[in-house]
């Protein structure tokens, strides 16, 4: 069954549908690196963070090098 959440996607959460029930499959789903943070409703996530629908869904790979 799909699941509405809202990802930040630039400046703005947008509604995607998405069949994960936690972050660990979201990851999958999304291809979201293991690397990077992820925030659900606002609260540092672990894989094992279940979402819902409505959940604020945001995260951010910080894979730059150099200057």
């Amino acid at each position: 069954m799909a699941t509405t959440i809202k990802v930040l996607r630039g400046s703005s959460f947008v509604e995607t549908q998405v069949n994960a029930t936690n972050v660990g499959d979201l990851r999958s789903e999304q291809d979201i690196p293991q690397t990077a943070a992820v925030s659900v409703n606002g609260t540092d996530a672990t894989n094992s963070t279940e979402i819902s629908d409505g959940s604020l869904v945001a995260w951010v790979s910080n894979n730059k090098t150099g200057g």
